[in-house]
């Protein structure tokens, strides 16, 4: 079956990507600059060092991704840094990463993008590190390891945003990761939600489009800071965009609810047909970096046994809209 995935991948040569990481390095050097607070500098710092030295044809992929109806944009092989230990209790010093957030954000600026964070999450922190958190055993979370994270978008009991607004009230539109270390070679897989649409019946699809279902908010939330302790009811499972016939979903297999018997019903073959897909599997490798619009991909992490603390999988994930 030929799946309906739109993935924009590129890599950069060596040549290139010394030449790139060597400004970043020079213009970052003689600062302290933390992620949060100074993010508007890194991003213009990133941006000017990227439009300088990357190709003109990954240059213009990246600055047309998102209206150009891919998926998931894939680039390879970019400037890194010295990197500490993983940073397992979930926060690194920020001051200390200068290079790769300016990386990060400069790509996000080019994508004509607006990094962002919210309170109830991550300590309101910007960057997320996508880290095996011992504290986090047995949870489904980009902090685990030992527990499957299956077929989901990210805070799906949120309402869909829209160009030109604040985003934070809204689900993140798109989440961007840079990949520190992944020697396990754990795969990030994603799977566009139109291929799991085109296998479900229309009663099925009639249903899953009504307002039944109950979405609640993720284990990484704090749902104590949430209105409605984070759960958004009587909403639909899928929703018509209006961009280009587009259509967005909003589901996770452990908090979304069926509010009758037929959402129930529809809500297994749901499941089900998510269960049956084949997605595509990112092996994130050190100096990638992945983005992907949470509106149109669901996304998983199976469950995986972390190596020795000070070298496990590390990607840095920030919420972009």
């Amino acid at each position: 079956m030929t799946s309906f995935l739109r993935l924009a991948a590129y890599r950069l040569d060596d040549v290139t990507r010394d030449l790139l990481g060597k400004e970043l390095i020079e213009r970052v050097a003689e600062h302290t600059l933390d992620s949060d607070a100074d993010e508007a500098i890194l991003a213009g710092i990133g941006a000017h060092a990227l439009s300088r030295y990357l190709p003109g044809e990954i240059l213009r992929g990246i600055q047309i991704f998102c209206a150009s109806g891919h998926h998931c944009l894939l680039l390879r092989n970019l400037p890194g840094q010295p990197f500490p230990d993983t940073p397992v209790s979930g926060f690194a010093r920020e001051s200390h990463l200068g290079v790769v957030n300016a990386l990060h954000f400069g790509l996000v600026q080019l994508l004509g993008l607006v990094p962002y964070a919210v309170d109830y999450e991550n300590d309101g922190r910007l960057m997320r590190n996508v880290v095996p958190n011992p504290a986090a055993a047995g949870i489904t979370s980009s902090w685990g390891a030992d527990a499957e994270f299956s077929w989901h978008t990210d805070n799906p009991h949120l309402p869909f945003g829209a160009a030109g607004m604040d985003p934070r009230p809204y689900i993140p539109r798109f989440l961007t990761f840079y990949a520190v270390r992944n020697e396990e070679l754990v795969p990030t897989e994603v799977v566009a939600l139109a291929d799991i649409v085109a296998t479900l019946d229309e009663s099925t699809l009639h249903e899953l489009r009504s307002a039944h279902f109950s979405a609640g908010a993720p284990a990484s939330n704090d749902t104590g800071a949430l209105r409605e302790g984070g759960r958004l009811d009587r909403t639909a499972l899928l929703e018509s965009a209006g961009e280009r016939g587009q259509e967005w979903a909003r589901f996770d297999a452990g908090t979304t609810r069926g509010l009758n018997d037929r959402a129930r019903a529809a809500l297994a073959v749901w499941q089900n047909a998510l269960d049956a897909a084949e997605g595509r599997q990112f092996v994130l490798e050190s100096r990638d970096f992945l983005i992907f619009d949470n509106y149109r991909v669901l996304h998983r992490r199976r469950a995986f046994t972390p190596g020795p603390q000070a070298g496990a999988r590390w990607l840095r994930r920030c919420y972009a809209s």
